[in-house]
């Protein structure tokens, strides 16, 4: 309990209030409130300073944007022009899969628009080191770029500055763009138009090169069955010649036919023996009977060697004309394939859909100037900042001590 005395020395009792969290409560407040003053003075002290330092503030950026505008003129850095193709590449890749087939997906048709996939592809082909070689041949980039030849690393160089100069990339419309830099304008457009037909080359020589040895194989399986087929034909013919025509067939009539043959034997041994009992050996019944005997036992005998053919070679026969047809529907099969990879490997169809050809530039795209002297003026004037703020915080040491 605290007591409150009055001049009358009359003590008014009042209530103790515990004061623990109110402290840390005000402390707390302070400490924020003197960080927005210092937030503030730091704020506020660097535009002081900046107007304080005005003057060489103003004349370092204006130093730093005129050696900008005259650094980035055409007599420090060569202007260079840009030209652009953009292209679609082609869904399909095999012509005769498009062309010849009856059951052609949506994929395979010659009109479609390549996806993702053919324009990863494309974009590999066009970074392939063939393309590349190609067109610093034909433009002879070496002294185009001014590369010594004679330095130590001409070839790292000379590729750098392809790199630099040309390159590839995807559209978000899954097309392929084809972009060139180069001091002549025409030139540029010409590098771009020439990289665009080389892609068709060389995708089509790829895959003519494969083609060709698919069909090589495919023409060594063909002739193969070939000439297993003449060699069952000839085997037939063998077969034919021993009087194996068709053993189904044949087995059946022979085995009717020996039937007859042997039932009429008998007939007539049965009516010679009656025969016999009436009439003379000399009589002209017997003999005609013992003839037709004879016939039926030389029928017989003819029949039988025609069906012991028919057992011995006629399994040979069946199995050699089963082979023989499933050997020709495998060579009209090998026969198409190899009408259709011949179409391949002759095709020289575009690969890709033109959207914009490469035209010659009218105005320059490197250096962008005003960016250049935008972004010196920015760095210029942090600069000065920094040493601004440098210069003011060494006085405050020099002044301290």
């Amino acid at each position: 309990m605290y007591s409150y005395c009055c001049p009358k020395n009359f003590q008014i009792p009042i209530p103790f209030l515990p004061l623990e969290p109110f402290p840390k409560i005000f402390i707390s407040l302070q400490m924020f409130q003197k960080a927005r003053e210092t937030s503030y003075l730091e704020s506020t002290s660097i535009f002081v300073l900046l107007l304080r330092w005005r003057k060489p503030v103003i004349i370092c950026v204006l130093l730093t944007a005129i050696a900008a505008v005259i650094f980035s003129g055409p007599y420090f850095i060569t202007p260079k022009y840009k030209s652009t193709v953009v292209f679609f590449p082609a869904s399909t890749n095999s012509v005769s899969k498009a062309l010849m087939d009856d059951n052609t997906t949506e994929k395979q048709d010659i009109l479609a628009f390549g996806e993702e996939e053919q324009a990863e592809q494309m974009l590999q082909i066009l970074n392939s080191d063939e393309i590349r070689g190609a067109i610093i041949r034909k433009y002879d980039l070496m002294n185009h770029y001014k590369i010594d030849k004679a330095g130590l690393y001409p070839m790292t160089e000379l590729y750098k500055e392809y790199n630099d100069n040309i390159h590839f990339s995807r559209t978000e419309f899954l097309s392929v763009k084809i972009e060139v830099l180069d001091s002549d304008p025409q030139t540029a457009a010409a590098i771009a138009n020439d990289i665009a037909s080389l892609v068709d080359s060389v995708k089509t020589r790829m895959q003519n090169q494969r083609a060709a040895e698919a069909l090589a194989i495919m023409e060594t399986a063909y002739k193969e069955k070939q000439h297993s087929i003449t060699l069952k034909e000839d085997s037939l013919k063998k077969l034919r010649e021993l009087g194996v025509m068709n053993y189904k067939d044949e087995t059946a009539i022979w085995n009717s036919e020996y039937a007859k043959s042997f039932a009429a034997f008998n007939n007539e041994r049965a009516a010679l023996s009656v025969l016999r009992n009436y009439k003379n050996e000399t009589d002209s019944a017997i003999v005609n009977t013992r003839a037709r005997i004879e016939g039926a036992r030389a029928r017989m005998e003819s029949l039988k060697h025609k069906l012991d053919v028919l057992a011995q070679y006629g399994g040979a026969s069946v199995s050699l004309n089963e082979e023989l047809t499933l050997d020709r529907t495998e060579a009209s099969r090998l026969r198409e394939q190899l009408e259709k990879l011949r179409l391949d490997v002759n095709q020289n169809l575009t690969q890709k859909f033109i959207v914009n050809k490469a035209e010659k530039a009218e105005k320059k795209s490197y250096p962008e100037r005003w960016l250049i002297v935008l972004v010196s003026v920015i760095g210029s004037l942090f600069l000065c900042l920094v040493v601004i703020l440098g210069i003011e915080r060494l006085k405050e040491i020099q002044f301290k001590l």
